[in-house]
């Protein structure tokens, strides 16, 4: 398969944010409702106050029509992003594991159901926390890039899309260099055989004239 300009570049937030709308939420239905069929995957029937899961965009569209109201995830709860930093930011500590699209949705359900998140102003502030944290131990796992691999698990789709530039950028420098320092270290070692080779010529033809 072909990588296209726009993979080895990046997305935009809002393209990835796109990217993220099939991700699924539970939600509580306000309204009956009998299934309704998508193109993925059939949902419903939605029976107030049962909880259903549904594609991220189809929760937006029924919260702004007021025929739901959205379960904040449990990676989303304040208590729980505050653990998730306490963690993040234990010296030699791994990424921790978040859904791969959690910056996006966390934007969206901030944007079009924040009424429906407890203590939403101290998550937004949480969600900063956590992306300044992994950003940091993202630039050092760069710092420790090598021509041949980046190990850095558990990067969310968002994590991955601001480094991508960057690291494409680096990692063919750091290929072009590695290949010189190959190229250098072959002339050396052909260099040195060569003056061994004379070297043992020398001896070879020298014995044969001191007798």
């Amino acid at each position: 398969m072909a990588i296209t300009t726009r993979q080895t570049e990046g997305f935009t937030m809002p393209e990835l944010e796109y990217l993220a709308q099939n991700e699924s939420i539970m939600i509580v239905p306000l309204h009956r409702m009998e299934r309704i069929e998508l193109v993925r995957r059939t949902v419903g029937p939605f029976r107030p106050p049962q909880k259903t899961s549904v594609p991220l965009w189809l929760a937006i569209m029924l919260k702004r029509t007021n025929r739901c109201r959205i379960v904040a995830p449990k990676w989303l709860k304040y208590e729980h992003l505050r653990d998730l930093n306490k963690s993040e930011e234990q010296p030699d500590a791994m990424f921790t594991k978040l859904p791969t699209h959690y910056l996006e949705i966390a934007h969206t359900l901030l944007m079009f159901a924040e009424d429906d998140l407890v203590e939403s102003q101290g998550i937004r502030r949480l969600l900063q926390d956590l992306r300044e944290v992994r950003q940091s131990k993202t630039m050092e796992g760069l710092r420790m890039l090598n021509s041949l691999q980046l190990q850095m698990d558990n990067l969310s789709m968002a994590e991955i899309n601001e480094i991508r530039p960057l690291f494409r950028h680096s990692f063919d420098m750091l290929r072009q260099l590695d290949g010189l320092a190959q190229a250098t270290e072959t002339e050396q070692q052909q260099s040195q055989f060569a003056d061994q080779s004379y070297v043992e010529m020398d001896d070879a033809f020298g014995s044969r004239y001191v007798h």
